[in-house]
């Protein structure tokens, strides 16, 4: 609550059964200065202790172990004691005349009671009044009792300090001070950090500008690149458009030659078609010409074959036969030379050597079957020349006509080849001109 900043004073005092005053009693006037004299006992204490206590000092001070004990103390203890109570009312007048009447009473249950101008009040709000009008509880800056003016006197530097500071209520923002300091400590600490900070962003914002100064400048030379990149690319494109452009032109040239061509291929694929009806036709008769100079060339083979075992069999009679005239030979040789020996022998012995009759019979009985066996065997011999020979030449000529017809075959089917090979290519040729019309 603000302080009233008029001057004011105490007008007036009333009491009612407080302390020494019985009953209701009023004190005052008070004028700007009041002198209350009198012998010991007559109530001066008292009075600064009415005003002490109506101005919220503790009932400790005022000499009393409890607010009861500052009720008077009637002689009738038995009839006043029930129900008694007491209150100290002060009036402060303020300099434009105003009154205010703070009032502290005591019930009769012995508890503590505010009111300011008749209205009840708490603790709080009562002393928060009267600090509004410069009167601090607390410091008791209001009083001055007995013997305090020798006290403050003696005190030292200190404690004066702590006196003065309880006196004018600085007391009270001791720990609000401090702890204004305290904060006042961290705030210059805060502020000595905030400070550093701010250099630190103040070089940070320094370097973030050059690089973003940097970054801009990497940015307008990046864009320029992307544009001569762009550039490039678009110049290419161009070229690479004119380039279809042309080709386009040339691929409309050369369809309108292929359209030309297939006009003309379409005639020689007529032509081609009929030659291949022609063809086929062709191959449909050789067809059974070919058949049958296959089974020829398989019976001749046949033959062939069947001629080459007679044929080597009769070798075989021929080498036999000719062993067997070859040992005749030699047995003929053999005895021709035993005879000429004889004769030798005759002629030269003379009458000396004469065969036997029987020797001379087995001899030429000998020599005949010699004679005749050999003269068979040279017979049956020529007979096999001959028949050898026939079949040699037979063989030469089934030889012969089975390799003319194999030549024939060969031919027939290189004839066969060749129209089937034509004939895929030009299968192939229209049905690739076919293609080329429907593009």
């Amino acid at each position: 609550m603000p302080s009233i900043s008029s001057p004011g004073k105490i007008h007036r005092i009333e009491l009612e059964n407080f302390k020494s005053y019985k009953g209701l009693q009023t004190i005052g006037p008070f004028y700007d200065f009041t002198a209350i004299i009198g012998p010991n006992g007559a109530g001066k204490s008292n009075l600064m202790d009415a005003i002490s206590f109506v101005l919220g000092v503790r009932t400790g001070q005022l000499r009393g172990a409890q607010l009861k004990d500052l009720i008077y103390a009637f002689d009738d203890r038995e009839k006043e004691q029930k129900g008694r109570r007491a209150f100290v009312k002060l009036v402060y007048q303020l300099g434009n005349g105003t009154e205010i009447h703070f009032t502290r009473a005591i019930t009769s249950a012995g508890a503590g009671e505010y009111r300011i101008d008749g209205r009840q009040v708490t603790w709080d709000e009562y002393s928060a009044k009267l600090k509004s009008l410069g009167i601090l509880v607390k410091a008791r800056n209001f009083l001055v009792f007995q013997g305090d003016v020798e006290s403050i006197a003696s005190k030292n530097p200190k404690e004066l300090t702590a006196l003065l500071e309880q006196i004018s209520g600085s007391d009270e923002y001791k720990r609000e001070y401090e702890e204004l300091e305290e904060k006042k400590a961290r705030a210059e600490e805060e502020s000595a950090l905030a400070y550093q900070k701010k250099r630190t962003i103040v070089m940070e914002r320094k370097q973030k500008k050059e690089q973003k100064e940097e970054a801009e400048k990497h940015i307008r030379l990046q864009d320029q690149l992307d544009i001569a990149k762009v550039n490039e690319d678009i110049e290419a494109e161009q070229r690479s458009q004119e380039e279809i452009v042309h080709d386009l032109e040339n691929y409309e040239s050369e369809a309108s030659k292929k359209k030309k061509e297939q006009v003309k291929y379409l005639k020689e694929i007529a032509q081609c078609e009929k030659k291949i009806a022609e063809k086929k036709n062709k191959l449909d008769k050789n067809q059974p010409e070919l058949l049958k100079l296959k089974e020829e060339v398989s019976r001749i083979t046949s033959k062939i074959k069947s001629t080459s075992k007679d044929l080597d069999k009769k070798k075989v009679e021929k080498r036999k036969h000719a062993d067997e005239i070859k040992k005749l030979q030699n047995d003929l040789r053999d005895l021709t030379k035993q005879l000429e020996d004889l004769h030798e022998q005759g002629q030269d012995g003379g009458e000396k050597l004469q065969l036997a009759d029987s020797e001379l019979e087995t001899y030429f009985r000998i020599k005949e079957e010699a004679g005749m066996k050999t003269a068979k065997l040279r017979d049956e011999k020529e007979v096999q020349d001959r028949q050898q020979h026939a079949d040699i030449e037979a063989q030469k000529n089934l030889e012969e006509n089975l390799q003319q017809l194999e030549n024939r075959k060969q031919e027939l089917e290189s004839q066969e080849k060749q129209m089937q090979t034509r004939l895929k290519k030009i299968l192939d040729a229209v049905g690739k001109h076919k293609e080329n019309s429907y593009e």
